[in-house]
């Protein structure tokens, strides 16, 4: 960057730019089109770290089915075991979240009606009294409203 301050508001424009950049090239040709209106809920979960594996292979079986069948499921990721990386300013104790999984919304209206419903149901009550350590074990969840750009 010659002849260019490397200030703070510059650096994190960048890595914006880099991260929509990547994500864009990630979705490929064959990522579902836009829907007008739709949201990407963006569920991060900090999963205490003693119980992860535990939590991957339990996830992997009946979560992760009973919820593709009830929601638009975009995708669903656990921690790969390569640090991540962090620019700016320093994440807290917890680090970075260690599940990720995206769901598609016509609105906000729609998931706020549906989502309590796919997991007030007996049938995931029963999936999710399967999570090890039970849900104490879920440090911090986080759920994010973003709309696409493409």
């Amino acid at each position: 960057m010659t002849g260019s301050a490397r200030t703070p508001h510059t650096l994190a424009l960048a890595a914006l730019g880099a991260v929509l950049l990547l994500g864009v090239a990630a979705a490929g040709p064959n990522a579902a089109p836009a829907q007008d209106g739709a949201i990407y809920e963006i569920r991060n979960y900090h999963f205490d770290p003693a119980r992860f594996e535990e939590y991957a292979e339990v996830a992997q079986g009946d979560y992760i089915r009973y919820l593709r069948e009830h929601l638009d499921i975009v995708g669903f990721w656990i921690e790969s075991g390569v640090p991540a990386e962090v620019r700016g300013a320093e994440q807290d104790e917890l680090g970075p979240a260690n599940v990720t999984w995206v769901i598609r919304w016509a609105s906000k209206e729609e998931r706020d009606e549906k989502l309590p419903a796919v997991l007030g149901t007996p049938e995931w009550r029963e999936i999710f009294a399967e999570v090890p350590g039970g849900g104490g074990s879920y440090l911090r969840i986080e759920s994010r409203f973003m709309s696409s750009l493409d």
